[in-house]
């Protein structure tokens, strides 16, 4: 199953890059924002399985990469924006383009493959099993996309 890129990837991509050689040049470092879309874009979930997924808005801690799992559900609020879900439909459901969505929910009794795809860094899938336990949380950077490729709960796919 081929993976779906994010339509404004390169014209994201030559963007941060301009962005990025103006800051050296006047001196300074980007700002990052919080809850919205940072300077190397806006992270997103999109849902190529045959069963839904569930998307959250904010992640909740300063650490953690692409790809970081939690079992500790996010709550808070960032930015003065209030964590939020966001039903992933199956076959290609997908957040919204140009809004920033930094947690995919791991289903508890559910394994799940994942595609991430990385602008400035490398791809990569990985799977994660919370078959026999509670639902698990996975960060996505502002310069990623998940991808949901697949999803079980009798075996790991």
């Amino acid at each position: 199953m081929g993976s779906r890129k994010n339509p404004g990837r390169r014209v994201r991509a030559a963007c941060v890059v301009g962005a990025l050689t103006l800051a050296a040049v006047a001196g300074g470092t980007p700002a990052y924002a919080g809850a919205s879309c940072g300077i190397t874009g806006c992270s997103s979930e999109v849902n190529d399985s045959a069963y839904s997924a569930t998307a959250l808005k904010n992640w909740c801690t300063s650490g953690g990469g692409t790809g970081d799992l939690t079992g500790t559900k996010p709550t808070c609020t960032v930015d003065n924006v209030r964590q939020t879900t966001y039903f992933l439909s199956s076959g290609g459901g997908h957040t919204p383009y140009k809004e920033d969505w930094d947690v995919l929910q791991i289903d508890a009794g559910w394994c799940y493959k994942v595609h991430f795809i990385v602008d400035f860094g490398s791809d990569f899938t990985k799977t994660y099993d919370r078959r026999g336990t509670s639902a698990g949380y996975v960060k996505v950077s502002d310069n990623a996309d998940a991808h949901v490729q697949a999803q079980s709960t009798s075996g790991c796919p």
